[in-house]
C-alpha cells in the first residue's frame, strides 16, 4: 500500500513542483513561515501536558445530556467595551465562569490547569469566505478557573488567547492537517493511529464559537427565533460547549455525558450567570468613568 502511494505521488509530482517553485521565488517568506510553525508545533507539543485530575474527563457512555443558556451580542459588546479584549475573549471569560461553578458543585479544587479546551480557530485566508469550505485549525486554551474576581478572570482569558495566537498553535495545527494533503496517506496514517490509542489526558473539554447570521432568517414566511448550537463530545472529554450567535443572540449549548455529567444544566446556567456577572461589573465601571469625568469637570468650573 506504502509503495502504491509513493508510486502515484510520482506519477503526479505537479503540486510538489508547484511547492517547490514557490519556495525558490520566495526563500524569505519560505523560511520564516517554516520558522513560524515550528515555533507554534513546539508550543502546541508543550500544552499538551496531562491535566490535573477531574471529574471532567474519563470514559463515556453511550448517551447524552444538554442543556442550554442564552444572552445578548449587546452585553459582549458593553464587557469589551469597559475591559477590552475580543468577542471570543468575552463569551470564553462566560464559559470559564461556568466551569468554575460547575467544579465547585462538585466539591472539586480549581487548579491553574484544571480546564484546558480545544478552541477551534479559522485559518481562512481573507477574501476566502465565500469558498465553500472548512479551513479550521485548533488552540489549547487553558481557562482560569481558580480566579474569583469575574474582571480579572477576563483578563486573565485575554492574556492567555493572546499568548496563543503570538504561539502560533493555530498555524502549526493548519499545517499538520495540510501535510496529510502532501504525503503519502500511510506515512501520515501512522502516527495518527498510534496516537490515537494512547490516553488522552490533555484536553478535558471543547468549546467552539461559531458567528451566525446578524440579518433575520425565514423559513415559509415564518421568523427563526432562535438557533441552539450543538457540539458532540468523545475521546475523555465529557462535556463540551458550543457558542453561537444570531442576530442579537448569543447562545450556548452544553452536551455531558449522560452518566458522567448529569449536572450539565449548572453549567450553561454558570456561563449565562457569568456574562451577566461582567456586564454589570462593566456598567458599574462606565458609572464610575463617568462620575470621575463629572468630578473633574465641576473642579475644573470651579477653579
Amino acid at each position: 500500500m506504502t509503495v502504491a502511494a509513493v508510486r502515484d505521488l510520482a506519477l503526479n509530482p505537479m503540486g510538489l513542483l508547484r511547492a517547490v517553485a514557490q519556495a525558490a521565488r520566495h526563500p524569505g517568506t519560505t523560511l520564516t513561515s517554516a520558522r513560524t510553525v515550528a515555533g507554534g508545533a513546539l508550543a502546541l507539543a508543550a500544552a499538551m501536558w496531562p491535566t490535573s485530575a477531574s471529574s471532567l474527563a474519563g470514559p463515556l457512555s453511550a448517551e447524552r445530556r444538554f442543556a442550554f443558556s442564552r444572552g445578548c451580542t449587546a452585553d459582549v459588546r458593553t464587557v469589551r467595551k469597559a475591559f477590552g479584549g475580543t468577542f471570543n475573549d468575552v463569551v470564553l471569560a462566560a464559559v470559564t465562569s461556568g466551569f468554575r461553578r460547575l467544579l465547585q458543585s462538585r466539591g472539586e479544587d480549581l487548579h491553574i490547569d484544571s480546564v484546558r479546551l480545544l478552541v477551534p480557530v479559522s485559518v481562512r485566508a481573507p477574501g476566502t469566505d465565500g469558498i465553500p469550505d472548512n479551513q479550521v485549525s485548533l488552540m489549547l486554551a487553558t481557562l482560569p478557573v481558580e480566579i474569583a474576581d469575574p474582571v480579572e478572570r477576563l483578563a486573565a482569558v485575554v492574556a492567555s488567547m493572546a499568548g496563543l495566537k503570538e504561539s502560533h498553535e493555530a498555524e502549526a495545527g493548519a499545517a499538520l492537517v495540510a501535510l496529510g494533503g502532501v504525503e503519502p496517506f500511510p506515512v501520515t496514517a501512522l502516527p495518527v493511529r498510534l496516537a490515537a490509542r494512547l490516553a488522552q489526558r490533555s484536553v478535558i473539554s471543547v468549546a467552539t464559537n461559531v458567528p451566525g447570521p446578524r440579518e433575520t432568517l425565514y423559513l415559509l414566511g415564518r421568523e427563526l427565533r432562535e438557533i441552539v448550537p450543538y457540539v458532540p463530545i468523545g475521546s475523555s472529554m465529557r462535556t463540551g460547549v458550543a457558542i453561537f450567535t444570531y442576530g442579537d443572540r448569543v447562545t450556548f449549548g452544553v452536551t455531558g455525558d449522560y452518566v458522567a455529567a448529569p449536572d450539565v444544566g449548572v453549567l450553561a446556567a454558570g456561563v449565562a450567570d457569568g456574562l451577566a456577572e461582567l456586564v454589570g461589573r462593566a456598567r458599574e465601571h462606565e458609572a464610575a468613568g463617568r462620575l470621575r469625568a463629572a468630578t473633574v469637570h465641576e473642579v475644573r468650573e470651579r477653579a
